[in-house]
């Protein structure tokens, strides 16, 4: 990855608390190439956190003999083009009409376009589909073995038999900071 010295020496700091090791942030770097070091630290912040420690999660929870588990991730950008957010699947099922001011006013006033509308449309189609057919189609199995990713792409939805950032996990856990996973308090 090319990465400005200016923008490593601003994020270095950041890294330094995560680990003694002095090489963390350029491991972690390479893992999200072509990105900006603000990027980098969302992305992986967001992987540790949540991303990560849901695929162990739901990995341990597939061992219940009574139990069928299925993986979604969420990669898909509203039309605002700003990174995804962990409520953003809520904000589409209820018709953006709870999105809400995180960072700037423009949500408030916020009109949903063909591609957040797109979007929504297949979410509560497959909402629908699990509820009332108790499937969700041929494609998706159960996790571990198939995960779904809803994405920016014509489809909106593919199956994969990846875990969601199965690569960056396996990384983020030998660096030792998957151990950073979100909390109820």
């Amino acid at each position: 990855a090319v990465v400005s010295t200016q923008s490593t020496g601003q994020a270095k700091p950041l890294f330094a608390n995560l680990g003694k090791s002095e090489d963390v942030m350029n491991q972690v770097i390479d893992l999200y190439p072509d990105l900006d070091p603000v990027s980098v630290w969302s992305l992986m912040t967001c992987d540790m956190r949540s991303t990560c420690p849901c695929n162990d999660v739901a990995r341990e929870m597939s061992l219940a003999s009574n139990r069928d588990i299925y993986r979604l991730y969420i990669t898909h950008r509203c039309s605002l083009m700003i990174p995804p957010i962990h409520e953003y699947d809520a904000i589409a099922i209820f018709g953006y009409i709870i999105f809400p001011n995180l960072f700037y006013d423009i949500y408030y006033t916020f009109v949903p376009q063909e591609v957040d509308l797109k979007f929504q449309t297949h979410l509560i189609d497959m909402v629908v589909q699990l509820t009332e057919d108790k499937s969700l189609g041929d494609d998706w199995g159960v996790f571990p073995g198939k995960s779904m990713i809803y994405e920016n792409s014509e489809e909106i939805s593919r199956v994969t038999s990846d875990e969601p950032q199965e690569a960056v996990c396996e990384k983020l856990t030998e660096l030792d900071l998957v151990k950073y996973g979100l909390q109820n308090k």
